[in-house]
C-alpha cells in the first residue's frame, strides 16, 4: 500500500538495490564509511587515514559509488599520481553505458530525467518490436542532456559522442533514433573534436589515435 493507503495491483515489482560495496575490511580498521556503506575517499582517494586509498566499487565520493569500470581506472590513475606527488583529483566520472540484461539491449547516457523549462523530450516506441527510445535535449543550446534505449542500442555510440562533446543536434532530432530515411550529416567521425573519448575504459582520445596514424 502507498502512504495514503491506497493500494495499486500489479504483476511483478523490480527492486533496484544498487551496488553493495564490500568495505568489510574498512569498518575493522575504522575508516569512515558512509551511512549505506563505501569506504569515504577525498578526491584524491584517500580514506579517513591518509595513507591509505580505496578505489573501485568499495569508495563512496562525493555520496556516489561508481559501479563501472571506466571511473575505477579515473579513480586508480588519481591515487597513482598523487602517491608519486603529482596534483591530480577524481572530481567524477560519466555514467553513461550500454549493457545487456536477459538477453535485451539497453543503454543510457547523461541524465536521461531531466526536466524544466529547458527540457525537451522526444521518445520513439516500437512495442511489437519491444523497443523503447528517449532523448531528452536542452532548448537553449540545442544539445543532449541524456538519452534511454532500450531493445535496440544501435545508436548509443553517436548519442554517447553528441552529450559527451555537447554538439549540437541536427534540424530533425528524431533521425537519431528512428531508422530509416538519410542519416543526419555532419555527425560522422570527422566532426568530433579531438578531445572526444573513443575509448572509454583506457580515455583514450579521438586526438591520441591521429596522432599515432
Amino acid at each position: 500500500a502507498f502512504a495514503d493507503e491506497s493500494e495499486l495491483p500489479v504483476d511483478m515489482i523490480v527492486v533496484s538495490a544498487g551496488i553493495r560495496p564490500r568495505d568489510e575490511l574498512a569498518r575493522t580498521s575504522d575508516l569512515t564509511v558512509g551511512e549505506r556503506g563505501g569506504i569515504l575517499v577525498n578526491d584524491e582517494m584517500q580514506t579517513s587515514d591518509p595513507d591509505i586509498y580505496a578505489i573501485g566499487e568499495c569508495a563512496l565520493h562525493g555520496n556516489m559509488i561508481y559501479g563501472l569500470v571506466a571511473p575505477g581506472y579515473r579513480m586508480a590513475e588519481t591515487a597513482a599520481r598523487h602517491l608519486l606527488s603529482e596534483e591530480a583529483a577524481f572530481t567524477g566520472a560519466d555514467m553513461s553505458t550500454k549493457l545487456k540484461l536477459m538477453g535485451v539491449d539497453v543503454a543510457s547516457i547523461g541524465n536521461a530525467f531531466a526536466n524544466g523549462s529547458d527540457s525537451a523530450e522526444l521518445t520513439f516506441t516500437d512495442s511489437r518490436a519491444g523497443v523503447y527510445k528517449k532523448l531528452v535535449m536542452s532548448k537553449s543550446s540545442n544539445t543532449l542532456k541524456g538519452a534511454i534505449l532500450v531493445g535496440d542500442a544501435d545508436e548509443y555510440g553517436q548519442l554517447l559522442q553528441l552529450y559527451l562533446n555537447a554538439m549540437p543536434l541536427p534540424e530533425a532530432p528524431e533521425s537519431l533514433i528512428v531508422k530509416g530515411g538519410d542519416a543526419p550529416a555532419g555527425l560522422g567521425v570527422d566532426a568530433l573534436p579531438d578531445t572526444a573519448q573513443i575509448c572509454s575504459c583506457e580515455n583514450v582520445t579521438k586526438g591520441e589515435i591521429i596522432s599515432c596514424i
